[in-house]
């Protein structure tokens, strides 16, 4: 990781306030002797004491019920995308955080309109978009107040499903349209660890996708409109090795950064039919990488992997509270977890 630490590295005075402030904010991520304790507790109750107890106070829970949890949890990275808002000199970075909360709310909408789902649903109050403009979008096809991008996303979201009646192949499409967005935005921000970090999960994101088309039996022709640009691997690559045995996918992957992370990824599926030990090995290296912000004294590193390390301290909360609440063994809870940023 501190390879790509170099010249140009640690040279943005600008964001010295913002830097010195999440040098602070550092010491109430969670910490792993935090998560065993939660991992170790009798039930849910006792791992929301665990949390609520702790020295971490803005985590606090009314009652044991998930819809409540979620809410709570959704506003501690509410709260996370403001205050960064608050200390970072330019907005590009909360506007580009948010982009992942509007596509969320985007595919909820969606499906609760195609399945005639009622309220409530499940979605963020966090975003460039109001809630109730998208809604106003896709259920009563008011577009006037979201943008011409959005719009077509939706349309061709509609038109997909019509089709197909597949959310999962919808989902890739706002996928799509997500990484669109976010790709657009970074070609008026000259950051480079922005572009090169984004590239990388891009990588790995197609990697999980050419998995999951192979579990269903995707058509080899399908997949180039199916695996997101933009990445560092092309698409073609990907495309070239579907129809090998997956045996021999590892291979394709050795002169990569990603080759023991596919290796390892792969035989767990095949020993054990799943993608969560690959889906984990990803999350896990991109927060290695986000480790740089450590040994950055000035610059947006810092906050970028503030910003991210929040957010997986949150998936693993999330991990363990559902461990619990579906009395999951303490051993397959652990192998859900991902690395903590401390």
């Amino acid at each position: 990781m501190l390879k790509y630490i170099n010249e140009n590295t640690n040279t943005q005075e600008d964001y010295g306030y913002a830097c010195a402030r999440i040098r602070e904010l550092e010491k109430t991520l969670l910490d792993q002797e935090l998560l065993e304790k939660m991992i170790d507790s009798s039930d849910l109750e006792n791992a929301l004491k665990v949390l609520a107890e702790s020295d971490l106070r803005e985590y606090t829970f009314d009652n044991l019920n998930s819809f409540t949890i979620d809410k709570s949890l959704v506003n501690v990275l509410k709260k996370t995308i403001n205050m960064i808002n608050e200390i970072s000199p330019y907005p590009y970075l909360f506007q580009l955080f948010n982009w992942k909360y509007d596509f969320h709310n985007l595919k909820v909408l969606l499906k609760a309109k195609f399945l005639d789902k009622k309220e409530p649903y499940p979605i963020y109050d966090i975003g460039n978009i109001h809630q109730d403009i998208l809604k106003a979008a896709i259920f009563d096809a008011k577009y006037q107040s979201v943008p011409v991008k959005i719009e077509r996303f939706i349309r061709q979201s509609e038109n997909e499903y019509m089709k197909s009646e597949d959310l999962q192949l919808m989902d890739i499409l706002l996928d799509q349209g997500y990484y669109e967005i976010l790709f657009d935005q970074l070609k008026n921000i000259n950051q480079p660890f922005l572009l090169y970090y984004y590239k990388i999960e891009i990588d790995l994101l197609n990697i999980v996708i050419v998995c999951r088309c192979k579990i269903r039996h995707i058509k080899k022709s399908k997949l180039s409109d199916i695996l997101i640009k933009y990445g560092n691997l092309s698409t073609q690559k990907m495309t070239d090795i579907y129809e090998n045995s997956v045996h021999s996918w590892p291979n394709h992957f050795q002169k990569t950064d990603y080759a023991s992370l596919v290796e390892n990824g792969i035989k767990y599926w095949q020993e054990k039919n799943s993608l969560l030990e690959l889906e984990r090995l990803s999350d896990n290296y991109l927060l290695y990488l986000l480790k740089i912000g450590k040994y950055i004294t000035f610059g947006l590193e810092s906050v970028i992997s503030y910003y991210y390390a929040k957010e997986n301290d949150i998936k693993n909360i999330r991990i363990i509270l559902n461990g619990k609440r579906y009395l999951l063994p303490q051993n397959m809870i652990r192998e859900r977890l991902r690395d903590t940023y401390v």
